[in-house]
């Protein structure tokens, strides 16, 4: 019998999270919630909340829609990329970010599509720039599009899947307060697959509307949504083979992932793939499959090794 491969096992680093927050302005937002303040007063106050504690070394950036000024909803995706706020140093974003949230006065229509088509440019690019990094876009809106086409779910979920599917691999949390979001992948929850995270989070405006939204942002912040793994250094003198890379979830029982050939292959039975193609250059980090990253999740990313040394399971 042949013996086993022993490699060497290396505690998964998961890579620090970046979030672009993409915030609904539009005119139902002043509507009130069960403390008495409208939904936008407790969104200023959840922003607030969350950014005074966000952790230390976390990118943040920032966009509105409608685009605050503009006497009618911009429908042109380049308005919202000029008047984003990039992601930057939390510590650099927060005032900056907070001053952008208190100078809006709800209004108008939802014209989600464009402007969440430019948060997912200025993300990707943010993305393409720090491959050390997961980056996620945070839709918070309350209700679907009015306005703008695409206004249909479908065309949102495409969006968002385009996204991870792409080199930047940024993935779309969405927090709605509607209750669109449901079994069978309706509404928002369709997006929220699409967009690689586990489900889309839903703000009850009868119950604690600024603290749910706190803690929807504080998921996505320490990275319950993104549980992608830094590429391991090899052991000291040694030269790291790309086909000796396995990624084991060690729980009830360990579980060597499979290496598919990219996002386009993960399927239920979930797996792993490089971020570029040894092939083609080199690896800088190991993207998780949605199905592997939820079982991660359920069990705690410290249940995630790397292991080096031993021929890469493949699918």
């Amino acid at each position: 019998d042949m013996q086993a491969c022993v490699g060497t096992q290396v505690a998964a680093a998961t890579l620090p999270v970046d979030l672009f927050a993409l915030v609904d302005g539009s005119a139902s937002m002043p509507e009130a919630t069960a403390s008495g303040v409208s939904k936008w007063y407790a969104t200023k106050a959840a922003f607030r909340d969350f950014l005074e504690h966000a952790p230390t070394g976390m990118g943040f950036g920032l966009s509105l829609f409608p685009t605050p000024g503009d006497d009618a909803a911009s429908c042109s995706a380049g308005s919202y990329r000029d008047a984003a706020l990039p992601i930057a140093d939390v510590s650099e974003m927060a005032s900056g970010a907070l001053k952008r949230l208190d100078a809006v006065t709800p209004q108008r229509q939802t014209p989600t599509a464009p402007a969440f088509m430019a948060a997912l440019d200025v993300a990707s690019a943010h993305a393409l720039k720090h491959p050390e990094r997961s980056v996620v876009v945070v839709l918070a809106t309350d209700g679907l599009p009015t306005t703008c086409t695409p206004t249909d779910v479908p065309a949102l979920a495409e969006l968002a899947k385009a996204a991870l599917d792409g080199p930047a691999h940024v993935r779309t949390l969405v927090v709605t307060s509607n209750a669109l979001s449901g079994p069978g992948n309706s509404g928002f929850e369709r997006v929220a697959v699409a967009g690689g995270t586990q489900r889309a989070l839903v703000v009850d405006p009868r119950g604690d509307f600024s603290g749910q939204l706190t803690n929807a942002l504080s998921v996505a912040a320490t990275r319950q949504v993104a549980c992608d793994l830094a590429l391991p250094e090899p052991p000291r003198g040694q030269h790291l083979d790309y086909d000796a890379v396995n990624v084991v979830l060690d729980g009830s029982k360990r579980v060597t992932l499979p290496r598919v050939a990219g996002s386009a292959s993960c399927d239920a039975r979930g797996g792993w793939y490089y971020d570029v193609d040894p092939a083609v250059g080199a690896p800088s980090r190991l993207n998780m499959c949605r199905a592997s990253c939820d079982r991660a999740a359920a069990l705690g990313t410290s249940s995630l090794e790397v292991e080096l040394g031993c021929k890469t399971l493949v699918r």
